[in-house]
C-alpha cells in the first residue's frame, strides 16, 4: 500500500470513530456558557461572553423586590461579574481535569438519571383516556360510593329468647358488665376491648376485642338483628366512646360501644376524575420506568453471577473504613408529579 493510499486509510477510519461518538462510558460535555456567537455582548472573555439579551432574560426571571437591587451600573456590573467568574472558574476546573474526578462524576451521574427521569416520566406524560378513566371507576365504586358506616365494639352473651333462665343469668351478667364499662374512660377503647375479649362469648369477635369493623346500619341488621342496628343509630348523636343500655335481640344480649363514624359517601365519575387520572398517570409512569429499566438491562447484557457473589462476604463485626470515594448511585423511585388523594 503506497503511503498515500496509507493515509486515505487512516483518514477514513479516524472519521468513521467520530461518525460513531464517543465510546460507552464516556461523554463530549460542552461547559461552554453559551453555544453560538454572543450578540451585543455586556461581558466578554475567550470563545464565550454574556449578551444583553440573555441578562435582560435572567433579571426579567427575577422576582420584581430581587431586581431592585439591579437598578444601577455597579449593581449591573456586579451581576454580570459574578455571572463571567463562575464560568471562568468552570474552564479552569476543565482545564485542570477535575471534570474526570470521583467526587464530579458521582454528582453528574446523579443529575444525568434525574434529567432522564423528567424525560421519560413527566415531558413524555402517557395519555389516559376516558375509558380508562370510567373503569377504574367502575372497579373501584366501592372507594367513592358508600352509605353511611359505623364501628362497633361489642360484648354479647348467649341467651335465646327461649330459654327464660337462661336469659334472666345472662341479663344479670349484662347489667354488671354494662356498669363495668361505664366506669371506665369513654374513650378508652382498648379497655373497653379487654372487657369484651374477658367475656364475650360472641366467637367471631372475641378474639378481636369485640371489634366489628365498620358495617352498614344495614349489614348489622342483618348479621347481628335489627335491635343493634336501631342501638348504633341512637349512640351517633353521642359520638364515639358512647356505650349503649343492653340491646337483646333472638341470639343474646349486646352491650355496644360506638369507635367510630363514617359519612354516606357519593361522589360521581366527574368529581374524582383528577384522583384518577394523577393516579393512572402514576402507574403509567411507573411501568414506564420499570420497563426502560429492563430494557436497558437486556441491551447491555446485564447479568449477576450468583456463585460469585454469594462468596463475598460481608463482616459486620470490622469497623467501619474510611470513604474510598463517593458512594455509588442508587435507582430513584418514579414519584408523582402531585400527589394522589383519596376521598
Amino acid at each position: 500500500m503506497s503511503p498515500v493510499s496509507r493515509f486515505l486509510s487512516l483518514a477514513l477510519l479516524a472519521l468513521a470513530g467520530c461518525e460513531r461518538g464517543p465510546a460507552p462510558g464516556h461523554a463530549l460535555v460542552d461547559f461552554r456558557h453559551t453555544r453560538a456567537p454572543v450578540s451585543t455582548p455586556v461581558a466578554a472573555w475567550k470563545e464565550d461572553g454574556v449578551s444583553a439579551e440573555e441578562l435582560k432574560q435572567r433579571l426579567e426571571e427575577m422576582s420584581p423586590a430581587l431586581r431592585e437591587r439591579y437598578q444601577t451600573l455597579e449593581q449591573k456590573r456586579e451581576y454580570v461579574e459574578g455571572l463571567a467568574r463562575f464560568e471562568l472558574l468552570v474552564q479552569e476546573a476543565v482545564a485542570r481535569g477535575l471534570q474526570n474526578d470521583p467526587e464530579v462524576v458521582a454528582s453528574t451521574k446523579r443529575a444525568l438519571v434525574s434529567r432522564l427521569m423528567r424525560a421519560q416520566l413527566d415531558e413524555a406524560k402517557p395519555p389516559v383516556s376516558d375509558a380508562e378513566i370510567a373503569a377504574w371507576y367502575a372497579s373501584h365504586q366501592d372507594d367513592y360510593v358508600r352509605p353511611e358506616q359505623v364501628r362497633l365494639s361489642h360484648l354479647f352473651l348467649a341467651a335465646p329468647r327461649a330459654d327464660a333462665a337462661r336469659a334472666e343469668t345472662a341479663r344479670v351478667k349484662a347489667e354488671k358488665l354494662l356498669a363495668e364499662a361505664k366506669a371506665l374512660p369513654p374513650k378508652d377503647f382498648t379497655a373497653f376491648g379487654r372487657l369484651a375479649r374477658a367475656h364475650s362469648e360472641e366467637p367471631r369477635t372475641q378474639p378481636l376485642d369485640g371489634d366489628l369493623r365498620y358495617r352498614s346500619l344495614e349489614e348489622l341488621g342483618r348479621d347481628f338483628g335489627p335491635e343493634v342496628a336501631e342501638a348504633a343509630r341512637g349512640l351517633l348523636a353521642s359520638g364515639p366512646g358512647s356505650l349503649s343500655g343492653v340491646v337483646r335481640t333472638d341470639a343474646g344480649l349486646h352491650v355496644l360501644q360506638l369507635t367510630g363514624h363514617q359519612s354516606a359517601l357519593n361522589l360521581k365519575l366527574e368529581d374524582v376524575r383528577e384522583q384518577i387520572v394523577n393516579r393512572l398517570s402514576q402507574e403509567k409512569r411507573t411501568r414506564a420506568w420499570a420497563e426502560l429499566l429492563a430494557g436497558l438491562e437486556r441491551r447491555s447484557g446485564f447479568s449477576v453471577d450468583a456463585a460469585t457473589l454469594s462468596r463475598v462476604h460481608v463482616d459486620v463485626s470490622t469497623p467501619m473504613r474510611p470513604l474510598s470515594g463517593p458512594p455509588p448511585g442508587s435507582i430513584p423511585a418514579p414519584l408523582p408529579s402531585s400527589p394522589v388523594e383519596r376521598p
